[in-house]
C-alpha cells in the first residue's frame, strides 16, 4: 500500500511514473503534508523536478502552500539550494541596491540581516554591494558592509 512516504521518495528519486501511480491510487495524496508540513509539491520544487511539479500542479497541488517549520511555499524551497551556493532573487538585488542608493538604513540592515551573504554579492549590473555602500559617502551604510579602507 502507497503512503505518503512512497510518494515523497518517487519525488526524490525523480521518478514521474511513480508519482503518477501514487497519486492515481491516492489523489488526496497531492496536498498531504509531512511532519513539516511539507506537501510532495515542497520535495518536487526543492529538487527542481519541473515535470513532476507540473504533474502535481495539474492534479491539484496547492501552489502557494506554507510549510509549517519555515512558512515557506514549494517557490521558497525551489531556490533554496541556490541560496546555499550564494544565489539570490533578482527582485532581492535590485531592492538592495535602491537601499543603499537610497541610504536607506533600516532597509540595508534588514536585508543583511535575513541574507548576510549579500554582502560579498553583486546586483543585477555586476556592481558590487561593497562599492555602492562606498560610493554611498554614508559612513554608516560602510561601516554595515564593513569596508575599512577604499574597495
Amino acid at each position: 500500500m502507497a503512503d505518503l512516504k512512497t510518494l515523497i521518495e518517487a519525488i526524490e528519486h525523480a521518478e514521474l511514473n511513480g508519482v503518477k501511480a501514487v497519486v492515481q491510487d491516492h489523489p488526496e495524496f497531492v496536498n498531504q503534508r509531512d511532519e513539516h508540513g511539507a506537501t510532495p509539491l515542497h520535495y518536487a520544487s526543492l529538487g527542481g523536478h519541473r515535470a513532476i511539479v507540473e504533474f502535481l500542479v495539474q492534479h491539484g497541488a496547492q501552489i502557494n502552500a506554507t510549510d509549517s517549520e519555515f512558512g515557506a511555499t514549494p517557490a521558497g524551497w525551489a531556490i533554496e539550494y541556490m541560496r546555499e551556493m550564494g544565489a539570490f532573487l533578482g527582485i532581492e538585488l535590485s531592492d538592495m541596491a535602491f537601499a543603499i542608493e537610497r541610504r536607506d538604513i533600516d532597509w540595508i540592515q534588514r536585508f543583511l540581516k535575513r541574507f548576510p551573504g549579500l554582502r560579498q554579492a553583486s546586483d543585477t549590473h555586476g556592481r558590487s554591494f561593497k562599492q555602492l555602500a562606498y560610493d554611498s559617502g554614508n559612513p554608516e551604510i560602510v561601516q554595515l558592509f564593513d569596508l575599512q579602507s577604499d574597495p
